[in-house]
């Protein structure tokens, strides 16, 4: 009875910022909210219920968490550093620890506690729409530019009800079970085949329109550190990186940039006819993307079954590297 009067009590304190909470009713919060929290990144196909629990209890933490750093004797702009994702783990650790203040901090003007908890409870909402109707996502590589660069954190609608050619989605690798984006070229009962670079859908080709040249800096990318490859061979580091860009349009109208470096073996390759439930996908940068072209026992991933597609990439939130314009970026 009495876990059951203190779980009450510990949401109702939730709800207001001005008290103070010791040691105790903030450490169940913190494991309360870690154990959700990692149970939905670590199992993305988690059930709905996992993501209500995990938003449930993120918001009270993040009340706890504000009694706390009262409770504690410190300022209330710790709250925020408390929040960032990995760096705040540090200051809610040492809360775990640290002794009540002589003089707890006093709570702050009710507009400023009205607006802390509108943001609190933004955030759980968020937090609980992850896995029920979005996913994020970091792009590591390279196969996807210049849609998509490498450090750009994306989101990927969930309820993905129906795949349509021209789309970029996240998907499960048929064999390693990794997650691969690329876009839908082919569906369920398509031929496909490349010649020149070229794509042939259906027995016609794909238009494409040359674009300008595609210019970087000649510098190591993304998490993996990837080089890239550029026009013409190697260039030296920090010197402008080029390559051919072509405008492709699809049947259906959708258009988007494909990237040229050189002449490749998979430029051409056989007709393909694409197996019902399954995709035919392929990289925007084509020169540097294993995709349907390739056979899964080569490193390719070959026709993709329907069902392992996991969300369709509409958005760009921001990028790692700082580049203002892919904030809040549509993708193409």
């Amino acid at each position: 009875m009495s876990t059951a009067i203190s779980a009450t009590q510990a949401l109702r304190q939730s709800f207001d910022w001005t008290g103070i909470s010791g040691r105790t009713p903030y450490a169940i919060a913190f494991v309360l909210q870690l154990f959700f929290v990692v149970a939905g990144v670590s199992f993305p196909a988690a059930p709905a219920w996992i993501w209500i629990a995990c938003a449930i209890a993120t918001f009270v933490f993040l009340g706890q968490l504000r009694r706390r750093l009262r409770d504690a004797g410190w300022r209330g702009g710790w709250m925020w550093v408390a929040i960032v994702p990995y760096l705040g783990v540090i200051p809610q650790i040492i809360l775990l620890f640290r002794r009540s203040a002589d003089n707890p901090r006093r709570g702050e003007p009710a507009a400023l506690r009205k607006i802390g908890w509108g943001l609190a409870l933004l955030l759980c909402l968020l937090v609980a729409g992850r896995g029920m109707f979005y996913a994020p996502y970091w792009i590591p590589s390279t196969s996807m530019k210049p849609a998509l660069m490498p450090g750009d954190y994306v989101f990927a609608g969930s309820r993905v009800l129906q795949v349509a050619r021209g789309d970029v989605v996240v998907f499960r690798h048929p064999v390693t079970g990794m997650d691969f984006v690329k876009r839908v070229i082919a569906l369920g009962g398509d031929t496909v085949q490349l010649l020149d670079g070229q794509v042939i859908l259906n027995g016609t080709p794909v238009a494409q329109a040359p674009g300008p040249d595609f210019t970087e800096r000649m510098a190591r990318q993304g998490p993996h550190g990837v080089i890239p490859r550029c026009a013409g061979g190697i260039v030296a580091m920090d010197a402008p990186c080029l390559k051919r860009s072509s405008v492709e349009t699809l049947p259906s109208g959708r258009s988007y940039t494909v990237l040229d470096v050189d002449a490749t073996p998979v430029d051409n390759t056989e007709a393909f006819t694409v197996p019902e439930g399954h995709m035919f996908v392929l990289g925007d940068n084509r020169d540097n993307s294993a995709d349907s072209r390739m056979a899964q026992v080569v490193g390719g991933v070959g026709f993709v079954p329907l069902e392992n597609v996991k969300g369709r990439v509409s958005w760009i939130a921001f990028s790692l590297t700082g580049d203002m314009s892919r904030l809040f970026r549509r993708v193409p």
